[in-house]
């Protein structure tokens, strides 16, 4: 297993956020977890990459506990994140964004190939390499948050909202985008208050509650689950 979440407890001073949550992501993975505001999605990715610590549980990565590791290093591992609300440098060229995905590396043969990657793949970021990056659309600036956290060449990429605020067909571009890259070998851990997109594109799927993984399961199975149905999917 590439990484292994068991029993995290994360408390924001007296108020616990995570009691007690565990997930698996295998190689090549695509796992979603689902849940209503609050219930600690977007904590339990803070913890896996850094931003937070765990005051109980652990985190392995490859083998290797990462709970207390600062987030450079574990970045650095290969667990890159996307944060909700794109996080751009919005001053800077989309370019410079780019290359900031990179500083954790000094093969610059490599980066530069993969900056030329980046631009093929993502074809509206090559259209404005140059372009200040505050000035883009939020559908733009969302794939320029994805394409800087790929150059990390990250083994797993952590997505925080990544449909928020956007056009319907953005959204699908975007859901597009990760399958292409899941199909490359990265595994993908996605938080989504799109329960249905997030369900239709991942292979597995937790359910937070309170902090608390309430259902997991194959991501098609949950979307026949009846509490899932009503409380997330609206039917």
């Amino acid at each position: 297993m590439l990484l292994q979440v068991n029993n995290i407890h994360v408390h924001y001073g007296p108020v616990a956020a995570l009691k007690g949550v565990s997930i698996e992501v295998g190689d090549a993975d695509f796992v979603t977890l689902i849940g209503s505001n609050g219930a600690g999605k977007s904590t339990t990715l803070r913890t896996i990459s850094g931003l937070n610590h765990p005051s109980a549980g652990e985190i392995i990565f490859d083998g290797e506990r990462i709970e207390n590791m600062p987030a450079d290093k574990i970045l650095k591992l290969g667990i890159a994140h996307v944060p909700e609300g794109r996080r751009i440098f919005k001053d800077l060229s989309v370019t410079e964004n780019l290359l900031l995905g990179a500083f954790t590396r000094d093969d610059q043969a490599g980066i530069r190939r993969d900056l030329d990657g980046v631009f093929d793949r993502f074809t509206r970021l090559s259209e404005r390499k140059n372009q200040t990056a505050g000035t883009m659309s939020g559908g733009e600036q969302q794939m320029l948050s994805i394409g800087r956290a790929l150059m990390s060449k990250p083994r797993i990429l952590l997505l925080d909202e990544p449909s928020l605020g956007l056009a319907p067909n953005i959204v699908r571009e975007i859901a597009h985008l990760l399958t292409e890259i899941n199909s490359q070998g990265v595994s993908i851990v996605l938080v989504e208050q799109n329960a249905e997109l997030a369900l239709e594109l991942a292979r597995h799927g937790y359910v937070l509650e309170t902090g608390n993984v309430s259902l997991e399961g194959e991501a098609k199975g949950l979307m026949d689950n009846e509490h899932v149905r009503k409380a997330y999917l609206g039917i």
